[in-house]
């Protein structure tokens, strides 16, 4: 191993962290990569959580076509990166996120043009949508990289942002200037958000075998799933619990959220909800029947002035989809505002929903 795949290794971890940190991901949406020759790069592998990366996880790749090394698969998107290498010679290190302003932005499929910031110049080109992973999607990338050799972060439609830097330094400073730009552009098509009526507090819960511990206000409380006259807080969550096979429950409340919760259903604007919280979320009055069967076959369900619960399978995955959940509302309001934006197809986010489950899902961190 050189001392340049070394160093890369150490600084490829060192960006997963802070990703993190700076809430420009969300589990494993998203990747990063280092060059460390002329002819390769080190990227962050499929589906492994970035807390507990481990420097041999990550994986070498071919830049020429993309091959790589090792018994360790690579990001779904190494096609991309490897295109960022060969058409940006001067680049060094590659974020992909699903960071929230730019995820939202996005989902016009226009890119973002006039003085936009010092480091980014005066245009965010926006790639059109293609299926994760694909080489639709990369292809798409690609072209918009081709035609505009001067910048430095693209917007994916309906699925997030590329940034490259000579440096991890570099690309961070893009991606955080990019949020920037994105935050600016999507609240002014959208306005202030007007004042919603504060939400009743349904809590967190833990599910431990056939009953669940909720905590309300600092207050926790066991209920037995199946019990009858529970407190409305905790039957609704019994509710869920009773829909799914399900660990966790969290109480979204983010302003997005309240401000969408009063529609029918959700389709979701950005293929990462699809994924985690269901092709399509109903919206449906805070009553336990209406619950048990809105959230089957999901890990969301929005409440009618109440906001929404959110589920999971396994610890964080319930905080996961409400991050999301608050990012794909926020989508959606953008979207009354600018024509040009149009949910995932019912298809399309059914497919990603069941390749999600059948693969992603079903990976651990220590593998």
């Amino acid at each position: 191993m050189t001392a340049l795949e070394t160093r890369g290794r150490e600084q490829v971890l060192a960006a997963a962290r802070r990703l993190v940190e700076e809430r420009l991901i969300a589990r494993t949406w998203g990747n990063i990569s280092v060059r460390v020759s002329e002819t390769q790069f080190l990227i962050t592998p499929s589906g492994l959580a970035y807390e507990t990366l481990r420097a041999d996880q990550l994986v070498l790749v071919d830049i020429a076509d993309g091959s790589y090394h090792g018994p360790v698969k690579p990001s779904s998107e190494k096609g991309i990166h490897a295109a960022a290498y060969r058409l940006r010679p001067e680049a060094g290190f590659v974020i992909h996120t699903h960071q929230y302003w730019a995820s939202v932005a996005g989902v016009a499929g226009t890119a973002v043009t006039g003085f936009i910031h010092p480091l980014l110049g005066k245009r965010v080109p926006c790639a059109a949508y293609g299926l994760p992973g694909t080489k639709s999607l990369r292809r798409a990338v690609e072209a918009e990289m081709a035609a505009w050799p001067d910048c430095r972060a693209f917007l994916l439609r309906n699925h997030g942002a590329l940034c490259l830097g000579k440096d991890m330094e570099d690309a961070f400073a893009a991606a955080q200037a990019l949020e920037e730009v994105c935050e600016n552009r999507v609240m002014d098509a959208m306005g202030e958000p007007e004042p919603l009526p504060v939400p009743p507090d349904l809590g967190s819960s833990i599910r431990e075998g056939d009953s669940f511990i909720l905590t309300r206000g600092g207050v926790s409380r066991r209920y037995p799933l199946a019990g009858t006259g529970l407190p409305s807080a905790a039957a609704l969550h019994a509710a869920v619990y009773r829909g799914g096979n399900f660990r966790q429950v969290v109480h979204g409340t983010g302003w997005e959220t309240l401000a969408v919760c009063g529609q029918r259903r959700l389709r979701p604007y950005l293929d990462d909800l699809a994924q985690i919280a269901g092709a399509d979320i109903r919206c449906v009055p805070p009553d336990p029947k209406h619950v048990e069967k809105a959230i089957r076959g999901r890990n969301a369900v929005l409440l009618r002035g109440a906001g929404a619960l959110c589920a999971g399978t396994e610890e964080g995955d319930a905080e996961a989809v409400r991050v999301l959940l608050r990012k794909g509302c926020a989508a959606c309001l953008y979207a009354r505002e600018v024509p040009r934006c149009r949910p995932l197809g019912e298809g399309d986010a059914r497919l990603q929903r069941v390749i999600y489950q059948r693969s992603y899902a079903r990976k651990k961190p220590s593998c």
